[in-house]
């Protein structure tokens, strides 16, 4: 998901924040990250997703593999090394392209590329806190609303209006807090408001 509209074109602070940060450089041996999955609209549920972070190599980079949802919700990821940053961020981002892609019948490579431009010039990045441990922590959250102005997706207007929110927090293992995905309701297409949101949960040596 990561990549620029040109290559001599600087990274953006969205893109900085989220692709070219080493999140998990606060991770100093193995143990799995836990995050609370929950879904809201059509066919709610809860889960739990955990990135088990297997091994520390000696440049520092991570070796890891998934375990996300679960039980008939369960999607297989591939386990992934040499990693600095949190792919919990790709993960999320690759499952909600293909469940549009699939539901729209249209290309998966359209929405990513939609996304990926929306990380470049589009997001609003603002300073905020969370609670870590019952302290409040400061925060960065990253918003973007990719489909905003996409004229092919004009009889969709909820998914014109869909909304992404990446918040970071440097004390927070693995450094992300929350993700949420928001889409609107739609009254033409009869589609109910949806969401889901992933929260950081804890550490498990």
């Amino acid at each position: 998901m990561p990549a620029r509209a040109a290559e001599d074109l600087p990274l953006s602070p969205a893109q900085t924040a989220l692709f070219d940060t080493p999140h998990l450089a606060n991770v100093t041996g193995p143990e799995t990250l836990t995050y609370d999955y929950a879904r809201t609209g059509p066919e709610s549920f809860t889960d739990r997703i955990l990135v088990e972070i297997k091994n520390i190599n000696p440049d520092g980079t991570k070796d890891m593999t998934f375990d996300y949802l679960t039980g008939t919700h369960h999607i297989a990821f591939p386990a992934v090394g040499d990693f600095r940053g949190n792919p919990l961020l790709i993960l999320v981002l690759d499952r909600d392209v293909a469940m549009m892609a699939t539901a729209l019948g249209m290309s998966e490579a359209y929405f990513r590329n939609r996304i990926r431009q929306s990380f470049l010039d589009a997001a609003v990045v603002t300073e905020t806190t969370v609670s870590v441990g019952g302290a409040l922590a400061l925060a960065r959250t990253v918003v973007v609303t990719p489909f905003a102005k996409e004229q092919r997706l004009e009889r969709i207007p909820s998914l014109q209006a869909k909304t992404y929110a990446f918040t970071l927090a440097q004390t927070v293992p693995g450094m992300i807090a929350s993700i949420r995905i928001d889409t609107p309701s739609d009254a033409a297409l009869h589609a109910p408001e949806f969401s889901e949101r992933i929260t950081f949960a804890g550490v498990v040596k």
